[in-house]
């Protein structure tokens, strides 16, 4: 997250600034902590990292500069000065701290609806043959469909229908309710790459607009029951002539966001809602029966009537929460649940329909297998952190059985269906692949036009493009006392620019690396992705070794999570300077366009270290000799130095999105891999000396300043000698232990059925179990294996659908998921790049707290639109709003909502092959 200054600048001198683009995000920014001004403190809030200085007043400068959104290179404040406080310090506070400012926590249910493009009917197959076959280009298509017609497209057939209504559908929600959709307008994107702004990730006015169909729904007249009437030449109850609801209930949120003129100071932006009216009815539906219901005028609908025949089977109801990828056949779990919240009308009491039957649809042959019934599940209540997701008790429509690969509906008696959903191994592939990809479009530096999407530029290689850029060595780095207090430092070119060294030396040679959103820097919590991107690959044995995945390197002979891992490691080590290892580079000057390199750090040596020797394994396991070599050198190379130095930082601490990792904890976990790669005693010798794990019991990492977990995972997969079996032995057991108590438990306890840990401060799209893939992975008794693999299943289908927004919780846009209702606009790149939409693979905050004064920065202003008022009792996981421009809501940092899911998503694809 950044921090902006206030700036009075002509519309002119903005949006030259919005052309160089230096995003709004960054996490790890100061120094391991996560917070500026704590860089030495092992605790600084551990956790995310990304200087959102909840407090209230994180914007205490009013300042935000006039380009904030459109990452205009933090530069533009060099004075980063007056804004010393946006640094939303979301870390560990955030959860730790009950208080704590802004203290996400407690209230953070204030949520909002996020079904903005709930398809709410028949699903039409737009895409039954999503099965192009992924060339090498990224293209989404890759070879999806070896199991009959998958992912036949949810496209809601009504909204096709009535496209530039208002008027957007109807659907049963169940037996006593409906549900109609209206959307006043909507905005509309220009995204041919031929502006300025093509590529840039910037934004144009003239590409974004709001399109509004007639005067607005006048939601008085829409809430009077004598204004809808429903009847029926099938069901008496209601007869031709027809009967009114006895309620009709109201949630209404934003679902459109276009950025226009700057006027003072801040944008000016047109806004779209829509609305969701929740009819109580009468009389229950008649299965097989066929009803019309009529608007009245009154309401400015501009579809005053719609039939639809009541058939449990194929009427998709909101109510129904599932895995909207799919699920794999043996799977420990096939969970589905049953709730929804009707905003005034609060939450539907479906205590009633317990014991109803629940069938699995052939969506192919019309046939259906009765596969359980509906069970109470749990109580509403607040989980992690205190954020409310669901605000509903939840009853479950949990599916067992035999299933052949297909395409389905889980449909609930006296209820309706879910939306389609695979069954088979694709289920699992297609969301690694995408996060897979979300990876790729965080690169820097890749110039690879012919593909669909097209990576976003500049690309910021020296000398290159732009062609006056250079990179300028520095002696600045987290752990000076100049550091603290100034915002987002990684952010600041100007302050770097007051410590250039002596001569102004260059380092031409960096290039690559993943940024965050929509910005250019590269610090070093950005490490952290290595270790999720390469831990399934290596705890799985190589099995997810893919090398089709639509990466430029796919069928290079080297898996393709081995390439985006590489991309990573090689990027730092091209940072070394003087025989010494950088902390990072800053975004770059929108002027002069140098970006400044961080001073070496000891720190950033083990961090090297663990790079390459974990780099080095993966290539161990897949073969190549060579490679491995390569990396092993380097690894040893960057052990030795930072072995060589007076102060070798063991106890400072770096970011790393979900908490901190000491200097002692990276040379641990360097020492682990070594050991691994090498056999060399030295190495086991060093894990021993430095280990967290003294018993059956202890933590593998902590929000307050270490995380051992990486060296767990090394030490318990090696294939060398055991020298310390008690070690090993503790470590395996106090993962599984660990893994339970910080994770598995909380299955039972959440009514999200949701697993991750309490670490995610701001941030409750992230989904972080490696403790429980770990534990996992050394479990030797079946009931724990089943335990854990049952865990990651909920987890992943949370993300993946089965949640109130029934959203899949990452951007898919070009991808054979592009047509399931998923994240559509986020502040991330694929702006204007010729391909409709985001880049794919990419997970916003959704955070509802302010972090600074300008619109972009205050989600505040987005609640403001929610009907009900009380957005505090919205479900949480409902607060999606579908904009590309309040950084503070829809941005992202893959070390913080990415990594996660990359891990877990590896993993069960392994585990299921």
């Amino acid at each position: 997250m950044k921090s902006f200054p206030i700036h009075i600048l002509s519309i002119w001198m903005v949006l030259t600034l919005l052309t160089v683009g230096a995003g709004c995000s960054d996490d790890g920014s100061s120094n391991g902590s996560g917070d500026a001004d704590s860089d030495t403190d092992a605790d600084s809030d551990a956790d995310t990292d990304t200087d959102t200085d909840t407090d209230a007043d994180t914007d205490t400068d009013a300042d935000t500069d006039t380009d904030a959104d459109m990452d205009t290179d933090a530069d533009t404040d060099a004075d980063a000065d007056t804004d010393v406080d946006t640094d939303t310090d979301t870390d560990a506070d955030t959860d730790t701290d009950a208080d704590t400012d802004a203290d996400a926590d407690t209230d953070t249910d204030t949520d909002a609806d996020t079904d903005t493009d709930t398809d709410t009917d028949t699903d039409t197959d737009t895409d039954a043959d999503t099965d192009t076959d992924a060339d090498t280009d990224s293209d989404a298509d890759t070879d999806t469909d070896t199991e009959s017609n998958l992912w036949d497209t949810d496209v809601d057939t009504d909204a096709q229908q009535y496209e530039g209504h208002k008027f957007r559908g109807m659907q049963v929600v169940d037996k006593d309710y409906l549900l109609v959709r209206f959307w006043d307008g909507e905005v509309v994107f220009v995204d041919d790459g031929l502006g300025d702004c093509a590529y840039l990730s910037c934004n144009e006015e003239a590409n974004n607009s709001a399109v509004t169909y007639g005067p607005p729904l006048d939601t008085g007249a829409a809430t009077t029951n004598a204004n809808w009437t429903i009847s029926s030449g099938d069901d008496a109850a209601y007869g031709e002539s027809g009967a009114n609801p006895v309620a009709v209930y109201r949630k209404s949120k934003l679902n459109g966001m276009a950025q226009m003129a700057w006027v003072g100071s801040d944008y000016t932006y047109d806004t779209t809602m829509e609305h969701l009216l929740y009819l109580q009815l009468p009389s229950s539906l008649v299965e097989g029966a066929t009803y019309t219901l009529e608007i009245d005028s009154s309401t400015n609908t501009d579809v005053e009537s719609v039939t639809f025949t009541y058939d449990i089977n194929t009427s998709p109801s909101e109510a129904v929460h599932v895995n909207l990828s799919g699920y794999y056949p043996g799977s420990a779990i096939h969970a589905a649940d049953l709730y929804i919240w009707m905003g005034d009308g609060g939450a539907r009491d479906y205590t009633s329909f317990e014991g109803n039957r629940v069938y699995l649809y052939n969506v192919d042959t019309g046939t259906r297998q009765e596969v359980g019934q509906v069970t109470f599940g749990q109580s509403n209540g607040s989980e992690a952190q205190g954020y409310n997701f669901v605000q509903s008790n939840v009853w479950h429509v949990d599916f067992t059985g035999t299933f052949a690969p297909g395409v389905y509906r889980l449909a609930v008696e006296g209820v309706g269906a879910s939306e389609r959903f695979v069954i088979g191994e694709r289920a699992r592939f297609e969301p690694f692949r995408i996060s897979t990809l979300g990876y790729f479009y965080m690169r820097i530096g890749q110039d690879n036009m012919d593909m669909t999407p097209v990576p976003r530029r500049p690309l910021w290689i020296p000398g290159e493009d732009p062609a006056d850029c250079t990179i300028v060595v520095t002696d600045m780095h987290p752990y000076r006392a100049e550091w603290s207090g100034g915002g987002d430092r990684w952010d600041q070119p100007a302050f770097f620019a007051a410590y250039v060294k002596p001569g102004a030396p260059e380092n031409n040679s960096a290039v690559g690396g993943h940024s965050d959103a929509a910005d250019w820097d590269r610090h070093l919590g950005h490490v952290s992705n290595i270790y999720d991107i390469l831990l399934p690959y290596i705890l799985t044995d190589g099995i997810i070794g893919d090398d089709d995945l639509g990466i430029p390197e796919s069928g290079n002979g080297i898996p393709d999570v081995i390439d985006e891992a590489r991309n990573e490691v090689d990027f730092w080590l091209s940072l070394r300077y003087q025989g010494g290892y950088s902390h990072g580079l800053t975004n770059a000057d929108s002027t002069t366009h140098i970006m400044y390199q961080a001073d070496n750090t000891a720190i950033a040596a083990w961090a090297n270290a663990v790079n390459a020797a974990m780099l080095a394994e993966a290539f161990r396991i897949q073969g190549d000799t060579l490679l491995m070599t390569q990396y092993v050198d380097a690894a040893e190379e960057a052990w030795n130095y930072a072995s060589g130095l007076t102060e070798q930082m063991l106890d400072d601490v770096q970011g790393i999105g979900d908490g901190n990792i000491r200097g002692r904890d990276l040379k641990a976990t360097a020492a682990a891999w070594l050991y691994n790669v090498t056999g060399n005693t030295a190495y086991e010798d060093a894990l021993y000396q430095e280990t967290v794990i003294t018993d059956e019991e202890s933590e593998l990492k902590d929000s307050d300043g270490f995380n051992q977990m990486y060296a767990v995972a090394a030490y318990l997969h090696t294939d060398e000698a055991i020298h310390y079996p008690t070690l090993h032995e503790n470590m395996r057991a106090s993962v599984i232990y660990q893994a339970k108590q910080k994770e598995v438990n909380y299955n039972e306890s959440r009514p999200s059925r949701r697993a991750t840990d309490n670490l995610f401060g701001y941030f409750h799209t992230a989904q972080n179990v490696q403790r429980t893939i770990i534990a996992h992975s050394v479990a030797t008794e079946s009931n724990d294996r089943q335990l854990f693999e049952r865990a990651l299943v909920l987890e992943a289908d949370w993300g993946l659908g089965r949640n109130p927004a029934n959203l899949i919780q990452m951007t898919t846009a070009a991808t054979a998921l592009e047509n399931k209702r998923s994240i559509e606009n986020a502040y991330t790149t694929g702006r204007d790049d010729g391909t409709p939409g985001m880049h794919p693979g990419h997970t916003p905050y959704l955070n509802i707290y302010d972090w600074g004064s300008m619109i972009m920065a205050r989600p505040s202003w987005l609640l403001d639109s929610c009907y009900p008022t009380d957005t505090a009792n919205w479900p949480r996981a409902e607060l999606y709003f579908n904009t590309r421009y309040v950084w503070a809501h829809s941005e992202f940092t893959p070390q913080q909502t990415m990594r996660g899911k990359q891990a877990l998503y590896g993993y069960l694809l392994g585990i299921a092959r």
